[in-house]
């Protein structure tokens, strides 16, 4: 039901499309570099250090006091759906930073359909797509409907609706002035049918980083947002189906 009310909140707002995807994700950015996580009595059941991203189901319900979050594991990969090991809570607005909020590395010329570049004078992070080969890809199909039922082992294909995706991320790059960060496979794979246009890098607290995308068949709808902290991978949040 909260999926089915985001859709319909950033289709009735209009916005465009990078303001929509950072309208509802948030982080905390505390003084006390956390912040406490209640449920509908108040009390507290968890809690959220800085940087933490999660999605706000209340971004536009300016007279609300607490929202209702939904949050995943601080490090790793967390999916709402299918399979989601997402957790639900209250924590008060006034703790709550959106990404929209944030300083924004910008988009530069040399970007093109497959390869993005966004860039300040520190920080350079590269983007890559590319065509979804068959041959580079295990495919099982099911054999009453014909639709893709796995590919290269994995059942939790996120982006396509059932069918054979036509892009994919070849790769994400991080260079800043120590080194060179490449992501690693597990956190680029079975993520299909990305959004060229639909990107935001965002700069958090200390040396973090958010990388946070909007991408769809048309049908199989999801956002992903990575979380880069001491130029490592830290988590991706996987917003699906919504």
């Amino acid at each position: 039901m909260k999926k089915i009310i985001f859709y319909i909140l950033a289709s009735l707002f209009c916005l465009p499309a990078q303001a929509q995807q950072q309208r509802f994700f948030g982080v905390i950015q505390d003084a006390d570099g956390y912040t406490n996580v209640r449920d509908t009595n108040g009390t507290v059941i968890d809690k959220l250090l800085d940087n933490h991203v999660f999605v706000d189901w209340d971004a536009q319900k300016n007279h609300k006091k607490w929202h209702s979050v939904e949050y995943g594991t601080e490090t790793g990969i967390t999916k709402t759906y299918p399979n989601g090991n997402t957790h639900i809570g209250e924590i008060h607005k006034s703790r709550i930073h959106y990404l929209e909020d944030l300083p924004q590395l910008k988009k530069q010329p040399q970007s093109t359909d497959n390869y993005l570049v966004y860039a300040n004078d520190t920080l350079t992070v590269e983007i890559g797509f590319r065509d979804f080969n068959l041959q580079r890809h295990s495919i099982v199909y099911d054999l009453d409907t014909g639709f893709v039922q796995s590919i290269d082992g994995c059942s939790d294909l996120i982006g396509i609706d059932n069918n054979i995706p036509n892009k994919e991320y070849e790769s994400i790059t991080i260079k800043y002035p120590a080194g060179i960060l490449e992501f690693p496979t597990a956190y680029i794979t079975h993520l299909y049918e990305p959004n060229q246009n639909n990107v935001v890098v965002a700069l958090g607290k200390g040396n973090t980083l958010f990388i946070s995308t909007q991408n769809s068949d048309g049908a199989g709808g999801y956002y992903a947002v990575w979380t880069v902290e001491n130029y490592l991978v830290k988590s991706l949040f996987v917003l699906h189906d919504f």
